[in-house]
């Protein structure tokens, strides 16, 4: 048994290092095809640019190997560092594929059953009704089972089910099972996982975290899309989470490998693999639109499987893949409008996924929709956008100080004043965030959907409240 085990690490790794180099391999393209191939990079550009895309990159493969990969725009707009196949992008929720993938090993192994209870690595759920399966297939609100209802939150839960059945953290699991054995040496487990050194050398090793150092090198700058098509400086999502719903950082040409392994069944057998991308059925009989840890769509009589990732600004991905003519495309970039312009559950609605079926003869009527929510959302954007006013710098300065948040875990904000700008920093960060006055007492972030509102009582030192949709949370001034 041990010596199986060995030759089976043994040939990981002859595969691994055989994925790393069809991955940087190419077709040699008939003229047809290199035809083909140019006008999709100029449509994929064309609407990079229309989106206000400040960085994009993307690989498509055929037949498990690259057919083409491309980068476009800039990674970081400000020092106009380009975009590349090797940019670093938070690839978001196309981490539920990879939870998925450990989960359904866990299965194929006969270590895991998908009728067992999460309640047997949870106290979070209070009886037996929740499964496995339906945290995989998003099918546990309400009665479990009963209808898809997509949650990144419950998602999670499968992190600690893989890292009681693996035995350790689901970082380690990650980079043993995917980033090493399949040579996806720019993938990144977290983004702060190089701060957070002392915490992983011991069982990642300094090697991995010098390699992780020099990919977060080139980590992409988030961005976000503004009104009337501004494009706004954003900030990272969270750098401390890493888990099966979200959290892994990557490139087109890793993830290529990633596509590339699944495909030749290196990571799950081919029957295993087939009933993750088969849509599951809720308990009436009906086929939902997800199958499990994978979005699984008919879409005039083929079978497309894909993901998205979306951290709502910031970034945002892709991944695509039509089974029966063994194609698929990775698209990655540091704005959220790759993927919010067409919507989350009708995958021919994106533009770029549009074009991309179009190489294949698979457009059908994607065209029209696909333009027509593309121009929907950028004129929901405009309509969206609030218009800044000057306020006199007295009233500004009157402003600065710092207001504690009883209800946001006792977050400090500290405001103050540069020229007639306000600005703040939130409980411990360095990072300045700049506020937009709508009125002498509103005002407004560009990236986020949040409202500052300062009153003022007579005789009284302003206060502060932030409002967020339907939720508002009132401070105290400390100072």
């Amino acid at each position: 048994m041990m010596i199986l085990r060995r030759v089976g690490v043994l040939a990981r790794c002859v595969i691994g290092l055989a994925l790393l180099f069809n991955a940087n391999v190419s077709f040699s393209q008939t003229p047809a095809e290199k035809k083909r191939l140019r006008s999709f990079e100029k449509r994929v550009d064309v609407l990079r640019s229309r989106l206000k895309i400040p960085a994009l990159s993307v690989v498509v493969l055929e037949k498990q190997r690259v057919l083409w990969i491309r980068g476009f725009g800039f990674a970081d707009v400000e020092n106009r560092i380009p975009a590349t196949p090797d940019t670093v992008y938070s690839i978001a929720s196309l981490t539920k594929t990879f939870g998925a993938t450990l989960i359904m090993q866990l299965v194929e192994q006969g270590k895991l059953d998908l009728d067992e209870p999460v309640s047997h690595y949870s106290s979070d759920f209070k009886d037996e009704s929740v499964k496995i399966k339906h945290l995989l297939s998003h099918t546990s609100a309400g009665v479990p089972g009963e209808r898809f209802q997509y949650d990144g939150k419950k998602f999670h839960y499968l992190t600690a089910v893989i890292e009681r059945k693996f035995g350790k953290p689901f970082l380690n699991v990650v980079v043993e099972t995917f980033f090493d054995p399949l040579g996806m040496p720019s993938s990144v487990p977290y983004h702060n996982v190089v701060v957070d050194s002392g915490k992983w050398v011991g069982s990642l090793g300094k090697d991995r975290l010098d390699r992780f150092k020099a990919s977060l090198e080139r980590f992409a700058q988030p961005y976000a899309y503004y009104g009337a098509g501004e494009t706004v400086h954003d900030s990272y999502p969270s750098r401390d989470y890493v888990g099966a719903a979200a959290g892994l950082l990557s490139t087109v040409r890793d993830l290529a490998k990633y596509d590339i392994a699944l495909d030749r069944h290196v990571l799950l057998k081919k029957e295993t693999q087939e009933k993750a991308w088969r849509p599951f059925v809720s308990n009436a009989g009906e086929r939902l639109p997800y199958g499990l840890g994978w979005f699984v769509t008919d879409y005039h009589g083929h079978k497309l499987v894909w993901h998205y990732g979306q951290w709502g600004t910031g970034f945002s991905a892709v991944y695509l893949k039509v089974p029966e003519r063994s194609v698929s495309i990775v698209l990655l970039s540091n704005s959220e409008a790759l993927v919010d312009h067409g919507g989350y559950e009708e995958i021919a609605k994106n533009t770029f996924v549009c074009s991309f079926l179009g190489l294949w003869n698979y457009a059908y009527d994607c065209a029209p929709q696909s333009e027509a929510a593309l121009k929907k959302w950028i004129e929901d954007r405009r309509a969206k956008g609030r218009v800044e006013v000057r306020v006199d710098p007295r009233i500004l300065d009157s402003y600065v100080g710092e207001y504690q948040f009883e209800t946001l875990d006792n977050r400090l904000y500290t405001f103050m004043r540069e020229g007639g700008k306000l600005f703040f920093t939130e409980t411990e960060s360095s990072k300045r965030t700049e506020l937009f006055a709508e009125s002498e007492s509103t005002f407004f972030l560009k990236d986020r959907p949040y409202v500052f509102v300062f009153t003022t009582a007579e005789g009284q030192a302003p206060q502060l409240k932030i409002v967020e949709g339907p939720n508002t949370y009132l401070s105290k001034r400390i100072k």
